[in-house]
């Protein structure tokens, strides 16, 4: 990028107020009280409050050095390697990506910078740490990990037989890293085929276009966005660092400005994001009664998202069920106007796809569908046959253990309480086993403190594990006492809620998980 693009005065997280700053739990006034600040904070931010992205961070970097900033991301990078030589939490699984993008970004930075002492031996523990984990094995199945891995073993590779690296003896003779969890050490010829045989690049893979630009053929190069391309910095960086620079680039660097300087220099998963965690944070309230007093605040929200029936998460994405399905059910439960039949394009047999395009299922889009669909059977009983249908299928994917997975969030707990409180409401008798068999498995795996958590007790964690067992035929009191106590010593814990959420990797989106813990407890007996 040649140019620079004046950064509008946007808020940045420290203008507005934190979860510090909110009331705290106390009784039922409090937290309705919490939860308009809440709604507030969410209101006054067109961004969303997500947490910042290692992946993000170093791929933007690489493909950008020159953007504002530059340096601040740098030392993040480095202050975020863990002691092991990895970036990022979760599996070993999870580490690899952000290990990956923010090795191939330290390695560039040599190549373009004069030396900085900490570099070299970040970018040595990190190969040595990646040589580490094993090269078979499936990978989580995060957006586009089959297309993201393999492009950037192959950049960091490449940066490692690059003649700069001579200048680092240690680096340069390093043995050269092989394929990963499965995934091979370049993109697949078969894939380089499919590319050149599309007839225009499918709007999903926008958001991955980082791992493509490389490749593609020039007719495929997506015409200049408006904004981010795909929602996703990564990508819009690429598509910026690919093309020739023209008058044409502007609104895209101005967007990708735009974002580093809401995230104080660093960037997200996908931006704005701000229709997602509304309806999150209203679907959350709206089943508690914590809505009471916001309608018009809802109202507001609601009307733009759902003007054209489906409803996508970000600009820049395809419009998908999941958003659909909660923009929906939000509206059904506050008798607000909404299209009954937007889920429509997304029927396939007897579920939903995510989005149209999509390669794997998610359990909890088709839980909110079986949610909304549920909620407005009382003025539609057309929706009576896919509400059944959603059912049969809801239970017929549940583990033998009586949890639920999902690809949009690491921990069953999220895909459980959805599939639950879903089924909950409109499963009927015959879902009474699948809640039975799912509180089971919640009983089992609560910690002895009352929490709940898959890497370790989880404020967020234990909110979902509260509300499997409160969608139990017969409700278990003592767990769920033991529960309450833990949600309300730790609701304002910040590391008690660790990245749990999956996109490329993972995040944490702050307001929704806060939402989802002021529900709970206002739930709790």
């Amino acid at each position: 990028m040649n140019h620079t693009v004046a950064r509008p005065a946007l808020p940045g997280p420290g203008a507005l107020p934190g979860p510090g700053a909110l009331p705290g739990p106390g009784g039922a006034a409090q937290r309705a009280e919490r939860a308009r600040h809440l709604l507030e904070q969410v209101d006054a931010d067109p961004w969303g409050q997500f947490t910042p992205s290692v992946y993000e961070t170093a791929r933007v970097h690489a493909h950008l050095p020159r953007l504002p900033g530059a340096a601040k991301r740098v030392g993040w990078l480095l202050d975020q390697q863990r002691a092991d030589g990895r970036w990022g939490t979760g599996s070993t699984g999870h580490q690899v990506l952000p290990t990956l993008s923010a090795t191939a970004a330290l390695l560039s930075h040599l190549h373009d910078e004069p030396p900085q002492g900490r570099i070299p031996a970040a970018v040595t523990r990190a190969l040595a740490a990646l040589r580490h984990i094993p090269g078979h094995g499936a990978p989580p199945d995060t957006a586009a990990v089959e297309l993201l891995v393999p492009a950037l073993l192959a950049e960091v590779n490449r940066l490692l037989d690059a003649p700069a690296t001579g200048r680092y003896p240690a680096l340069h003779h390093s043995p050269r890293l092989g394929p990963l969890c499965g995934q091979p050490a370049d993109l697949p010829t078969a894939l380089t085929h499919r590319l050149h045989r599309l007839p225009q690049l499918p709007v999903k893979w926008h958001h991955c276009y980082e791992a493509l630009a490389a490749r593609i053929p020039d007719r495929l190069v997506p015409p200049p966005p408006t904004g981010l391309l795909g929602a996703s910095p990564a990508a819009t960086a690429a598509w910026l660092a690919t093309t020739p620079a023209s008058p044409s680039h502007r609104p895209a660097a101005a967007a990708l400005e735009a974002t580093a300087h809401r995230y104080r220099g660093l960037l997200p998963e996908t931006a704005p994001l701000a229709a997602f965690e509304r309806l999150w944070v209203l679907s959350a309230f709206a089943k508690t009664g914590l809505l009471t007093g916001a309608e018009h605040l809802a109202r507001r929200w609601l009307e733009p998202l759902t003007e054209h029936g489906s409803v996508r998460g970000a600009p820049g994405l395809a419009p998908d069920a999941d958003d659909t399905a909660m923009a929906l059910f939000v509206a059904a439960e506050l008798g607000l106007p909404h299209d009954h039949d937007a889920l429509a394009p997304f029927r396939t047999g007897d579920h939903f796809a995510c989005y149209l395009g999509e390669d794997t299922g998610s359990l909890s889009a088709n839980a909110h569908a079986l949610l909304a669909l549920g909620a407005c059977l009382p003025h539609h009983p057309a929706h009576r046959e896919a509400v059944a249908a959603l059912r049969t299928w809801l239970t017929s994917q549940q583990t033998p253990a009586g949890h639920w997975t999902d690809k949009w969030h690491a921990s069953p707990l999220y895909a459980t309480s959805r599939a639950a409180t879903a089924l909950a409401r409109h499963g009927g008798p015959t879902a009474r086993p699948a809640l039975r068999r799912a509180a089971e498995w919640a009983m089992r795996t609560q910690h002895p403190d009352g929490s709940w958590g898959i890497w370790g007790p989880s404020a967020e964690e234990t909110a979902y594990g509260s509300q499997i067992l409160l969608a139990a035929p017969t409700t278990p009191t003592e767990p769920l006492t033991r529960a309450r106590t833990y949600l309300a010593d730790h609701l304002t814990d910040a590391p008690a809620n660790p990245p749990l959420w999956q996109d490329k990797t993972l995040y944490t989106p702050t307001a929704v998980v806060e939402a989802e813990l002021l529900a709970t407890l206002h739930t709790l007996p």
